[in-house]
């Protein structure tokens, strides 16, 4: 984006105010009532400092006796300790609610986070959108916090404003017109500021975004062996200076922007009051103004700036915390897809998966990863899909998972399209195994569970543990299935190998029983015997349940009822092992050079 284009936010001032106040409404109404109780104590306080000023003087001019002033000064002195007192515990009120107010919006981008559909996280533009919004609420002085201390700034300020224009024109109206111009230039410089500042973020967000990446993965402990071996320091520590440099250059484009802003704003200041202090000079040597009105007036002026200032200053806060607020709502309002409501009925046992001319290209992409698609998966077959890398065997999953809509055409499981389904509803069918594999720092019973330690089903444990080839592993740990993994976050814990990861995978998507069983690569760090025990009982893990398995390796696929071999995101052959070996086409070719390279290995 050009760095001179306009970008003007989704959401207006008033909406953002108001939506902030609705929803912190409905979680704490305690916190409007000390909102509205410390307005008018913030306007009182100057104001009556303003009036005890005034009036000592007046009784010390006037002769009155030392009672009399002791008295009256006791009195105002009285009344303004009590609003004093009153205005700490309001305030320190309103901050601790206000506190717990934007732990509500953490709340709320925690939930949008995990449940959002993936297709909105997964892109370069959601990924900057969601940091964006962790960004707007990351620290104490984030809006979601502030904006209650600010609503009260700006609502004294104004009241305070009002009441100071009407004191100080009884005594001329040009003082408060010079006070309001001057300000009010300051005013629009600022905003312009903080217009540039907002319409730039998308500059430097990504940037922060890899840096943080890059930070995170130098203390991976997973990373520090390729960092060694592959001597990747150097190539680390050159792209985390070039992304630094970058991310500097525009912080020196913001802090110079807003120095000249503060720059102008301390002239606008000299200018504003040696006008208004002029004039009330001028009043006191050619219109007779008293020492008491003297004293009563410049504390006026001087106190009449502060609530000018103070309302330009509050707004453009205010101004600046609603555009930053545009970050978060902009990702909270990212739009959902896929089913929340009530949805059509599960199919029952395994089900029938039928692609109907599904096309799909991801979002920002010029190039369609499926073209297409129509084929036909019966109930309890057992598929394999096949090809080269980046064919588009895993895109085909996804699509089948709901984890993205298709571009054009429909994938229908069971009597209905996925888009039908319930999303949640629908998710509970699949159970699947991706290249990717995560593991809590928990017990291992936990991290194929998924469930708190009461709700396991112990027997239903061990089956799975004995399917997968983890039960051997288990038990020969002194806690066993009770072990925790992740000895970055564990003393005590314990860290699997590849192949032990990947059979752990599986065992959490045997455990999960899905009517849908899908296996990216489930062998791919697996052991030859290992992988070999796998094959002999996929009959036995897929049962009941329609199952795609892919796979690079073209010795697996004897195994499955069906082959579909993809390339270029088109199905070009389709068969049993056996006919597309018949048939010599590609995957009879991709098959023979396998064989072929595994035949030299054994022979050498």
């Amino acid at each position: 984006m050009n760095t001179t284009e306009k970008k003007k936010p989704l959401y207006s001032l008033p909406s953002n105010i108001l939506f902030l106040l609705r929803k912190s409404w409905q979680m704490d109404k305690p916190l409007f009532f000390a909102m509205l109780a410390r307005i008018p104590v913030v306007v009182l306080l100057p104001l009556l400092a303003t009036f005890l000023s005034k009036y000592v003087v007046e009784l010390v001019s006037n002769g009155s006796s030392a009672g009399t002033l002791i008295a009256y000064v006791l009195g105002i002195s009285a009344v303004i300790l009590s609003l004093h007192l009153l205005n700490t515990f309001v305030s320190t009120k309103i901050q601790w609610r206000a506190y717990g107010n934007r732990f509500l919006y953490i709340h709320l981008s925690i939930r949008k986070v995990m449940d959002t559909d993936y297709e909105n996280v997964e892109s370069p533009d959601g990924q900057t959108k969601m940091q964006k919004a962790i960004n707007s609420i990351g620290g104490d002085n984030s809006g979601t916090q502030q904006i209650f201390t600010q609503l009260v700034n700006i609502g004294s300020n104004a009241i305070g404003l009002l009441t100071y224009s009407a004191l100080i024109i009884s005594l001329s109206p040009w003082i408060v017109l010079i006070l309001i111009g001057m300000t009010l230039a300051s005013y629009y410089v600022n905003k312009a500021n903080n217009d540039w500042v907002h319409r730039n973020k998308d500059q430097w967000v990504p940037i922060e975004r890899k840096l943080k990446y890059i930070a995170n993965k130098v203390g991976d402990f997973e990373v520090a062996k390729d960092m060694r071996l592959y001597g990747m320091s150097d190539w680390f520590r050159h792209v985390f200076a070039k992304l630094l440099a970058d991310r500097i250059a525009w912080s020196k484009k913001t802090e110079t922007r807003g120095f000249a802003v503060d720059v102008w704003a301390a002239v606008a200041n000299v200018i504003r009051d040696g006008a208004a202090y002029g004039f009330l000079l001028y009043q006191i040597t050619q219109n007779g103004v008293t020492a008491a009105e003297f004293v009563f007036y410049f504390a006026l002026i001087s106190q009449f700036s502060g609530w000018l200032l103070g309302i330009i200053d509050s707004y453009n806060t205010l101004q600046a915390t609603s555009l930053s607020f545009c970050d978060l709502r902009e990702f909270l309002d990212l739009p959902d897809r896929f089913n929340r409501g009530q949805g059509a009925k599960l199919p029952t046992g395994a089900p029938e998966i039928v692609f109907e001319q599904v096309s799909f290209r991801y979002p920002q992409s010029d190039k369609t990863t499926l073209k297409r698609l129509s084929f036909t998966i019966k109930p309890g077959e057992k598929i394999a899909l096949v090809g080269l890398n980046g064919a588009g065997k895993t895109t085909l999953v996804k699509l089948l998972c709901g984890l993205y809509h298709p571009t054009e055409g429909t994938i229908r499981v069971g009597d209905a399209a996925i888009i039908d389904y319930n999303r949640d509803d629908y998710y509970t069918m699949l159970s699947v195994v991706f290249q990717d594999i995560h593991l809590l720092p928990t017990s291992i019973a936990k991290n194929i569970a998924l469930c708190e330690e009461r709700q396991i089903g112990r027997q239903r444990l061990e089956h799975v543990l004995e399917l997968s080839g983890l039960y051997d592993k288990v038990q020969s740990l002194p806690e066993r299935e009770n072990t925790l993994l992740l000895k970055s976050v564990h003393d005590d814990a314990t860290d699997l190998s590849g192949g032990e990861k990947q059979k752990l995978a599986l065992a959490r998507a045997l455990y999960k029983g899905g009517n849908i069983i899908v296996l990216d690569e489930p062998t791919a760090a697996l052991d030859p015997i290992a992988e070999q025990e796998m094959y002999e009982k996929y009959n036995q893990l897929t049962a009941d349940a329609t199952s795609i398995f892919i796979s690079h390796r073209l010795s697996s696929t004897r195994f499955c009822d069906r082959i579909l071999f993809l390339e270029n995101g088109e199905v070009i052959e389709e068969g049993t092992h056996h006919e597309l070996m018949m048939l010599g086409g590609k995957y009879a070719e991709l098959f023979h050079l396998q064989s072929y390279y595994y035949k030299e290995v054994v022979g050498g």
